[in-house]
């Protein structure tokens, strides 16, 4: 029998729409902003929000008597009715969204915000009646369109619920009012409420008048809202300001800094700073920035913008960004993005010096209050976390006393409908979807993170590095003297203190003799009137005073030679203060290394117990299936697996048992050419499962040996090769590699290190080798590799450098260390 066709057809309960528009927003400011979107997306140049928990006394109104309206009224374009059927009244069908699959905008050049249709089930959250009245240009008059939804419940179908429409005259020639009634909340729009209200309406729309088209005005029962504003009063008071730019291609961050950002806020080094620093504008300190080891990282610039000390910038690729993630083998575009961040000081000192803004309690408090890096797509706030970029983590790290930091930092990141569809939102607008555009934009900003970590790092500790050198200079002691021959120094001058002691002690004494002589004479004198012989005695008693006088004078020239020299001891010892500030910092520094090796030590030596007992129970299996004749391919595979893994694991803490503290002082003599053989037998294992290949390369007589401790030598070619592993991993997943391939070089003294893949970033290669410089992504490296490397080498009298040849894409590549200082037959 042929199967019979009806009219069947699917349907939906009215009562769906009720639960979505319950579900899809997730409180009433939310939908409050939805409707004024759709104010934006009508090219209004206004919407206007009045908010009334009176009942609603219009007698034409189908719900007089109401409790409590909201209207939103802006002067778009209106609609016709064909335009409420298809906009309004369809579910969710959206003009919006083909407007902006055919990239389409207004004539105001808009792409629409809303494409969901969340304005009209919003307006279910804030009340249960509906009411809009709309006109476009040109027509004769106005829609009045109306409807409860209540009526929605206990209905079966859609179009059972009952939709009121009239045809008016209206005063006005285009646009649209929305009067939202029988409010469902009306305890947030009183008393209290509503301050929480201005705040929350104040972070949904821009502060920033830059990414902001149009205006929004707000009133609750008749008294004006104030929407918080970002003046240029507030923002000049910042001590730090950052531009940021990506075009589609090109990610750009511009820095900008106040001395006021560097000067210390308690003395002595604060009246130390005004003097030196002050008093020329910072010229001195820009020339000692300018010439430090990582200064072309930030392409420092004394500024030429009035009341900024120093600009100072860096540009990526897109590409270039360590971790960026791939669609169909091209990284995922996030769009073009622009933003503009300030950062605060919140100082008593910096706070009281803020007299332009008012009082330093309101410039605190307009800190406090807008603090934050939001998120605005065309000129409506995107909700993300507090803290989503985790200023907040990087300034509790120990060594990132620089950053920004949550609290005084504000600021705004835009974008676009147009540009930027790729960042979508989360349904219910409580985010952005977590996809690969997401997380590349966030790689971005994250990158900018650390970019603004490092500068003011270096700004600050610039002004720390120059305070010094001043010191050295009134010191007269070179810059590279080590604190023990400064503490000699300080000990030669104070022993000096106990000769003048002893001299000085005798010329009083003499004085004092000579004095007390005096007073006898001219007493003696006086009892016995014998004028001329006592003058004879006055004149022997002057003389011996004349010669003690001489004699002081002489102790006080070598005493005020003495004090000179005691001056000069003071700056040594500020020089000596400042040498210990600087270990006492690095030692901090290495504490996590520290920390990490006794991991390591516990590691390995756990891990060594394990690996033995599994290979114990392992063999017991083995034997027992073979005293029980059990001939399963499958078992008898997985046991030859487990013990090929257990041979491989012993391998792998043999390599790294030398690394280990408790053999660190061992010192050996070292054959390279059988090293550079282990460290090739290693590698070709750990790279077996890769596109990466290990080779290594000797010419004839240039094999030499060392005496040096093997864990690290292991430690310092490790790094090396697991940087260039790294890298090679991300050209062959970015696709610009087929095979990697690591290059291990002898040439005595010398091991070099290369490898075929990008290279090193132009911009960190003048400084690569100071602590913390990296160019892998936020929480990925640390830094420190390198940093640790040179240090180990130059305890021994070696040294690492990066070889001034450059690859196919003009980066250095190669690594040269020189084993001079542990050479067995040296030349």
């Amino acid at each position: 029998m042929a199967p019979s066709h009806s009219a069947e057809h699917f349907d939906i309960h009215a009562s769906v729409v009720f639960q979505l528009g319950e579900s899809l927003i997730t409180d009433s400011v939310q939908a409050l902003v939805e409707l004024v979107k759709n104010s934006y997306d009508a090219d209004a140049s206004y919407c206007k929000l009045t908010i009334s928990t009176e009942e609603v006394t219009d007698p034409e109104s189908p719900f007089h008597g109401a409790g409590g309206s909201i209207v939103i009224e802006d002067d778009g374009v209106g609609m016709a009715i064909e335009d409420i059927r298809r906009g309004w009244l369809t579910i969710s069908n959206s003009v919006k969204r083909e407007f902006k699959d055919r990239k389409l905008t207004t004539k105001k050049g808009r792409t629409p915000l809303g494409d969901k249709g969340l304005g009209r089930l919003g307006t279910q959250r804030l009340g249960d009646n509906v009411e809009m009245f709309s006109r476009t240009q040109g027509s004769p008059g106005e829609n009045h369109v109306w409807f409860s939804w209540k009526d929605f419940v206990g209905k079966t179908h859609l179009s059972e619920v009952n939709i009121g429409r009239e045809e008016r005259h209206a005063s006005y020639s285009h646009g649209t009012k929305l009067i939202i009634s029988q409010l469902r909340e009306p305890e947030i729009w009183k008393g209290d409420a509503v301050v929480r209200l201005q705040a929350r309406l104040s972070q949904m729309i821009s502060p920033y008048r830059t990414v902001r088209e149009f205006v929004v005005y707000a009133s609750v029962d008749g008294k004006q809202l104030e929407l918080l504003e970002i003046t240029e009063k507030l923002r000049q008071a910042a001590q730090l300001h950052y531009y940021l730019n990506y075009d589609g291609d090109l990610f750009r961050v511009s820095g900008r800094a106040r001395l006021s950002y560097i000067k210390p806020e308690t003395n002595p080094d604060r009246a130390l700073f005004e003097s030196v620093v002050d008093n020329d504008g910072g010229q001195r300190l820009f020339n000692h920035l300018r010439v430090s080891k990582r200064a072309s990282e930030f392409s420092f610039q004394k500024s030429s913008h009035d009341g900024w000390f120093v600009d100072f910038s860096t540009a990526n690729h897109l590409e270039d960004i360590d971790g960026i993630e791939l669609i169909d083998g091209r990284p995922a575009d996030p769009g073009p993005f622009r933003g503009e961040i300030d950062f605060f000081s919140l100082g008593a000192q910096s706070s009281a010096e803020q007299t332009a803004y008012g009082t330093s309690t309101e410039y605190r408090q307009a800190v406090e209050t807008l603090s934050g890096v939001k998120v605005y797509r065309d000129g409506f706030g995107i909700r993300v976390a507090a803290d989503w970029l985790d200023l907040g983590k990087q300034w509790t790290k120990a060594r990132s006393y620089y950053t920004l930091k949550p609290h005084n930092t504000l600021g705004y990141i835009a974008i676009t409908a147009r540009d930027n569809r790729q960042l979508e939102e989360t349904t219910d607008r409580e985010g952005f979807k977590d996809n690969p555009y997401y997380r590349n934009f966030y790689s971005l900003l994250s990158s900018f993170v650390v970019f603004s970590e490092n500068a003011q790092g270096l700004l600050r500790r610039g002004w720390t590095e120059y305070k010094k050198s001043i010191r050295h200079a009134a010191a007269n002691v070179p810059e590279d003297t080590k604190p023990e021959a400064l503490s000699a120094k300080l000990t030669e001058g104070m022993a000096k203190a106990a000769r003048y002691r002893t001299a000085l002690s005798q010329v009083s004494l003499r004085l004092k003799n000579s004095i007390d002589n005096t007073k006898r004479a001219v007493d003696s004198a006086r009892e016995s009137g014998n004028e001329n012989g006592n003058i004879r005695v006055l004149e022997s008693i002057l003389a011996e005073m004349s010669a003690a006088v001489r004699d002081a004078e002489e102790v006080s020239t070598d005493v005020q030679v003495y004090l000179d020299e005691i001056s000069k001891m003071e700056s040594v010892g500020g020089v000596l203060t400042s040498q210990i500030e600087t270990l006492r910092e690095q030692i901090q520094q290495v504490h996590e290394i520290i920390a990490l090796g006794l991991t390591a030590e516990s590691i390995s030596h756990e891990t060594g117990n394990i690996t033995s007992q599994l290979a114990q129970r392992n063999e017991q299996i083995i034997r027992y299936l073979r005293s029980n004749s059990v001939k399963d391919t499958r078992i008898s595979a997985f046991t030859e697996y487990v013990r090929t893994s257990v041979g491989g694991l012993r391998r792998q803490l043999a390599f790294l048992a030398p690394s280990l503290q408790y053999v660190r002082e061992k010192r050996e003599l070292i054959d390279m050419e059988e090293f550079a053989g282990e460290l090739l037998k290693h590698y070709t294992v750990h790279f077996a499962s890769t596109s990466i290949q290990v080779l290594t390369k000797m010419k004839k007589g240039q094999n030499f040996k060392i005496q040096m401790n093997k864990g690290k030598l292991i430690q310092i070619l490790d790094n090396l090769l697991l940087n260039s592993e790294y890298w090679l991993k991300e050209d062959l997943r970015m696709g610009r590699l087929s095979l990697g391939s690591i290059s291990i070089e002898l040439s005595k003294p010398y091991v070099r290190v290369s490898d075929n893949g990008k290279g090193v970033e132009p911009r960190i290669e003048d400084s690569l080798f100071e602590p913390f410089v990296t160019a892998k992504a936020k929480g990925v490296g640390r830094g420190l590799g390198l940093y640790i490397a040179r240090q180990l080498l130059d305890a021994e009298g070696c040294n690492i450098r990066l070889l001034p040849q450059r690859n196919a894409f003009n980066r250095l590549f190669s690594f040269e260390v020189d084993l001079t200082g542990v050479l067995v037959d040296k030349p």
